[in-house]
Order: C-alpha cells, then sequence, then structure tokens
C-alpha cells in the first residue's frame, strides 16, 4: 500500500540531492551542505510536506545491488515525517549532449510530479504546489513541470570545471545560463563559484555542526599515540593533494594524520609509503572532532586547479571549529574566514610559514565558541529555507 498524506496549507518542498542518494547523508551524519540544507527544511514548521528526491538511478543497478525500486516510501528526517522518492530509469550516467539531458530532465520532473500527487491522494499534481530545492545543475535547469512553483538551486561544486566531468561541462554551462533565468533564488558556496553561475547568487559558505565541535573531546588513542606536533587533514583524499607540500609537511613534523574517504587508490598507495604519515577511513561526526582536536595544525595542500578553487573546504571550518591554526595555499574562499588563525602562503613559502603556524597553539575557548557560532549550520541555512517557502 503507498503512502498517502492529507494536504497541507503550508507549502510542500522537493529536496533533491545532485548525484548522491539520502543513504549517502545518512552513512555521513549529515555533515556536508545538501545534509544539512534538508535538516533545515526538516526543522522549519512553515514546510509543509516534505519531499525527498534521490537522482536518476538504473534499474539495472539497483535490481543488481539489492536496492528497492519502489517510487515513493515513508521516512522519517530529524524526527520529521518525510517521502523519499526514488527516480529509475534504464542507465545511471546522463548523456552527453544538451538536447537528451533536456528531455531526461524534463522526465525527472515528472516523475517527481508523480510521486507528489501519489502522496497526496491525487490523480495529476496540483500547478505551482511545491517548490524544488536542489543541488542538482540539471534538475534546477531543465525541470520545466507544471507543478513547481518556485526552484532554488544549490551550487557546491563548479561541475563545469571538474576534470572527471570534462565531458558534460558544455551541458554544465548550458545548465547555469538556464539556472540564472528561470531559478527564483540560486546560492553557492563560494564568491568564485557564485561569479560563474549568475550575479544574482548568494554566497552560503561552508559551516559546522555546532554541537559535535563546540565540546572539548578527550583524545583518540590511536591519535594519543603519534608523536607531535601532528598536522591534520580531512575529508576527501584524491589528487587535489599538491604531493610536493604534503612530502614537505612530513619531513617537518612529528606526525601528518589523513582522515577521509580514499577517493584516488594511488594517492592513497603514495601517503601510505612516507615516513610519518597515518591514513584513517573516514569516522563518525564525533570522534572526528576528537581527532581533530587531538592535533597541533591543520592543512590544506591543494593543487591550483579551477574547479578546486571555487570549492568551500569544510575542513577549513573543522579545523577552526577545534580551535587549531591552519595552513593553507591561496585559494580564494579561504580568505577571509579568520584572519587571525589562518596562514594563506605561496607554495614556495609553504616550510616556512608551517614553521611559523606551529608556533601560534591553540586558540583561546572565547573565540574557539565564537567561531563555532558564526559558522553553524543552523545560521548559514536560514536564507535557503527561506527562499523555499517564498
Amino acid at each position: 500500500m503507498e503512502p498517502s498524506h492529507e494536504a497541507s496549507p503550508r507549502p510542500d518542498v522537493f529536496f533533491g540531492f545532485s548525484y548522491e542518494m539520502f543513504d549517502d547523508a545518512v552513512g555521513r551524519e549529515f555533515c556536508r551542505p545538501p545534509d544539512q540544507t534538508l535538516l533545515a527544511l526538516a526543522h522549519d514548521s512553515r514546510i509543509g510536506r516534505l519531499m525527498v528526491a534521490d537522482p536518476w538511478r538504473s534499474y539495472v543497478v539497483s535490481a543488481a545491488r539489492r536496492r528497492p525500486v519502489r517510487l515513493i516510501e515513508d521516512i522519517s528526517v530529524a524526527g520529521r515525517d518525510a517521502i523519499r522518492v526514488r527516480p529509475h530509469r534504464l542507465r545511471t550516467d546522463d548523456a552527453s549532449d544538451i538536447g537528451t539531458v533536456e528531455r531526461s530532465y524534463r522526465r525527472y520532473g515528472e516523475v517527481l510530479g508523480r510521486a507528489l500527487a501519489r502522496s497526496r491522494g491525487e490523480r495529476e499534481p496540483a500547478p505551482d504546489s511545491a517548490a524544488l530545492v536542489t543541488y542538482h545543475p540539471f534538475a534546477a535547469a531543465f525541470c520545466d513541470s507544471a507543478w513547481i512553483s518556485r526552484i532554488v538551486y544549490f551550487g557546491q561544486d563548479d561541475w563545469a570545471t571538474g576534470e572527471g566531468v570534462a565531458k558534460w561541462w558544455d551541458v554544465y554551462r548550458e545548465a547555469y545560463r538556464r539556472i540564472d533565468r528561470r531559478c527564483a533564488a540560486i546560492f553557492a558556496v563560494s564568491e568564485e563559484l557564485a561569479d560563474r553561475l549568475s550575479p544574482r547568487t548568494e554566497v552560503v559558505p561552508n559551516g559546522v555542526i555546532a554541537d559535535v565541535w563546540r565540546p572539548r573531546r578527550p583524545a583518540a588513542d590511536r591519535i594519543a599515540s603519534l608523536p607531535r606536533p601532528r598536522v591534520v587533514y580531512t575529508g576527501t583524499i584524491d589528487d587535489r593533494l599538491d604531493r610536493a607540500l604534503v612530502e614537505s609537511t612530513a619531513s617537518m613534523v612529528g606526525s601528518v594524520v589523513m582522515i577521509g574517504y580514499p577517493g584516488d587508490t594511488q594517492t592513497i598507495e603514495w601517503l601510505r609509503s612516507l615516513d610519518r604519515v597515518h591514513v584513517f577511513d573516514p569516522v563518525g561526526q564525533d570522534e572526528l572532532a576528537a581527532m581533530v582536536q587531538a592535533c597541533d595544525v591543520g592543512m590544506i595542500p591543494h593543487r591550483d586547479d579551477p574547479c578546486i578553487r571555487a570549492m568551500s573546504p569544510l575542513k577549513l571550518y573543522e579545523y577552526l571549529a577545534a580551535g587549531l591554526p591552519v595552513l593553507s595555499v591561496d585559494l580564494p574562499p579561504v580568505h577571509g574566514v579568520d584572519d587571525e588563525r589562518v596562514r594563506i602562503c605561496r607554495r614556495e613559502d609553504w616550510a616556512k610559514s608551517l614553521t611559523q603556524v606551529l608556533g601560534m597553539g591553540s586558540a583561546t575557548e572565547q573565540h574557539r565558541q565564537a567561531f563555532i557560532d558564526a559558522v553553524s549550520w543552523e545560521r548559514r541555512m536560514r536564507p535557503v529555507v527561506d527562499a523555499a517557502v517564498g
């Protein structure tokens, strides 16, 4: 029996991920921007029915992995009843020509509309009856179903410069043009990305989960046993790392601590070959906070690349919330976050700057708590939710 819910006088909202599923957000304990947007929507009493849309998935792949293919199911998000929608088609990947992608995401919008109608007990979804808040550029650009009252797009990455998606760059650029014309509100994680999307874009940088980072936590045994000083790197571990800077760091400190998803096998193998470098798989948010707090410096040794320059490094905010000083290469989104605690340097000055940062010590507790207050996800997401409810 399909879920059935009475119509709500409050505006209904559809939330959409980019290329991830709801399960991914649950698995990482809702620590990234899309996850926090979803939680903010769930917590807001102005919103009626909350629908959560996965991106297109393949019937074939889902069947092989024994994943459900049922269109809708009841779920709970932050203690609130919501409805999950699993759109399926034959293939997972998008085509690389604009016409095919446009047709596919028009159909995606129709599938979401069918799910919306089914959840309401309607034959067809009423026109202009729900907002679409999405991190998927193709959904924001090409979904044009009549049920959509307003579209809110949130750009987390610059897909039009991502090395791994080069064959779709032209489609992403066209999507950006459509987003500029048709979206009621546009958000991005950095000024750099905002400049590439639309003059109307409002910047909402990354933040932290205040309840996770506010307490002082005991050092995890596997970190406490490592020689100091300890320099930490968190997040996806892949080829965005500048190898020369990482190797220089390892030669100067007691331990380099790398914590995160292994995004590139060759990078992981290289890191494991280095003396004093310790690579840890992803951990839960509480353990991550404890591990970072047990270190002495946070680092951002990234390559200079258009896609990387548009990112708002979540790790930057985590390091500062832990009270660590930070050493970073010169990336636009790093500027102005905490001029007192972040040292931005040229690559050729990395070793000299590392020595200086190692001498900075931990932030005062007053400074740390004030920073957490300023960058909490609860505060960050208010304008996004306001845009969703109109």
